[in-house]
């Protein structure tokens, strides 16, 4: 059933490119790369994921729901499960509440003897699992050891996914559960398998006992949770846990035996924040961790920005694995951007085994500041980095690209979706570039071994306000969307559906589906 569905899409798509190409060569940008499908509501979408929640191997539809706020707030998960005939319900086919305390969920196959997929809750005293693809809604409750976890109460404004399932660890997940201080990693079936020691980080804002101004509170706290990455460090073919903040870098590496030690096996310190800006709280030190060279050990980057947004510089650090480690203290290549903030991330993009360096850069100044509020548009320099084993990254960048982003500033957020750079859209096995416009349309560029992202190759209208999720809704092999908004009240869900009609799309054989 789920074969011919894809095959119907599939000579569906050739027809319209045949068509297409015969009659309109001239507007094929402007044709209707995605099949969108609206759903309304009568609150307030914070998450909506695409994913088979029963196993009947139809895709289904999760949102989020939100009603009233503070007291009177009411949460559920509304599941709308996909029709034998292709397409979703226009309204629920149940709804389930979301458990007390939830601060932030993931989802993956936790429980094998379950069919379809789980989600999986973050809350104060260690995780719970859920199955939605029942009105009943079977959960299990996976208790953390230790102190209290960081998901101390529900996020006031949102819901937000969390990578909370690893697996690489085996045949099935391992679920992290973060904790002040601590790690517990648990089995798919709520087995404690590791404890990890983490470095406790905090701010707080304490009421001046006679002080002028009125607060909400008298104690406030900002806490953060590590950056965790896995991988192979020390290149015995074992997955290791990399844990990482402002101040240093814990790595835990595993036995011969699988186990972990509550101690990390090294501790790297990063003396890279000044005294100045560890008083006002700011600049900042941020860790990427991943493979660059295609070696499949874990190599290292360290964005250090020292300043404030007038007088930001950037150093960029990178640090190949070298014996099964790296050495802080001469990295194999550094670069240094004046006047700006630089965000990095690493990324395949032409899928050749090593990773590109791909960099968003927004300059501060004066003028740029007067043409913010003029504008009302963010304008970032993005750079794309191609590894070279002898000189590294390198200054000099593969590819550049200019962007404005427009800006809301009633909500102080972007008009439109984040941009996403992780996702491929055609199936040619290049990750792809998607925009989202003025907040007024979805716009691909496509990604490409020689020339990424040069030009634009296919845009839809529709509103883009607040976040895109990507799944495969009809089963054919190429990622759709669900786009929601979080900020706002009695918004739609918007559900895309790729029409194949982006240039060179690729669809797999039938049966690798």
């Amino acid at each position: 059933m789920r074969q011919n569905a894809a095959r119907r899409t599939q000579l569906r798509a050739a027809i319209v490119l045949l068509i297409t190409w015969a009659f309109a060569p001239a507007h094929a940008a402007q044709d209707p790369i995605f099949e969108v499908t609206t759903i309304e509501n009568d609150g307030r979408t914070v998450a909506a994921e695409l994913a088979d929640l029963n196993g009947d191997g139809r895709t289904d539809l999760l949102v989020v729901l939100l009603r009233g706020i503070g007291t009177k707030e009411l949460r559920s998960f509304n599941v709308y499960l996909g029709r034998e005939e292709g397409g979703l319900p226009p309204t629920p086919d149940y709804s389930v509440p979301v458990p007390r305390w939830t601060a932030a969920y993931d989802m993956g196959d936790v429980r094998p003897e379950v069919p379809g997929v789980e989600i999986v809750l973050l809350r104060p005293e260690g995780a719970t699992v859920i199955s939605l693809g029942d009105p009943a809604a079977p959960s299990w409750e996976y208790g953390a050891p230790g102190p209290t976890s960081a998901a101390v109460a529900e996020d006031e404004r949102g819901f937000d996914r969390f990578k909370i399932l690893y697996s690489d660890f085996g045949p099935e997940p391992w679920v992290f559960v973060p904790q002040i201080g601590q790690l517990t990693a648990l089995s798919s079936s709520g087995e404690v398998m590791a404890r990890l020691s983490m470095p406790r980080r905090a701010n707080y804002a304490i009421r001046a006992e006679r002080g002028l101004l009125a607060v909400e509170s008298d104690f406030q706290v900002f806490f953060d949770v590590p950056k965790i990455a896995v991988g192979d460090v020390d290149g015995d073919g074992q997955a290791d846990i990399v844990a990482s903040t402002r101040h240093e870098i814990r790595v835990f590496l595993r036995g011969e035996d699988g186990s972990f030690s509550f101690e990390p096996s090294r501790t790297h310190a990063l003396a890279f924040v000044t005294p100045r800006d560890h008083i006002r709280g700011s600049g900042g030190v941020t860790s990427e961790v991943g493979d660059i060279d295609g070696d499949g050990r874990l190599d290292l980057v360290i964005t250090h920005v020292r300043g404030s947004f007038m007088d930001a510089t950037t150093t960029i650090r990178v640090y190949l694995n070298r014996s099964g480690g790296w050495n802080l203290e001469e990295p194999d290549h550094s670069f240094e951007t004046g006047a700006s903030w630089v965000s990095n991330a690493l990324f395949d993009l032409d899928r050749d085994g090593a990773s590109e360096l791909l960099r968003v850069e927004l300059r501060f100044s004066l003028l740029e500041l007067i043409e913010l509020l003029v504008s009302r548009e963010l304008d970032i320099d993005v750079s794309l980095h191609r590894f070279d084993p002898e000189t590294g990254f390198g200054e000099k960048a593969w590819v550049t690209k200019k962007l404005s982003l427009p800006l809301s500033f009633d909500t102080f957020r972007l008009r439109g979706f984040v941009p996403v750079a992780n996702e491929d859209l055609n199936g040619d096995g290049l990750l792809d570039f998607v925009l989202s416009g003025d907040g007024d349309a979805l716009e691909v560029y496509l990604g490409s071994a020689d020339k990424p992202f040069a030009k634009r190759a296919g845009k839809l209208k529709l509103s883009t306000a607040g976040m895109i999720h990507w799944g495969d809704l009809d089963g054919d092999g190429l990622r759709d969307f669900v786009l929601f908004d979080p900020h706002n009240f009695d918004v739609p869900v918007r559900v895309g559906r790729n029409a194949g009609l982006l240039p060179g799309t690729q669809l797999p054989p039938v049966g690798a589906r």
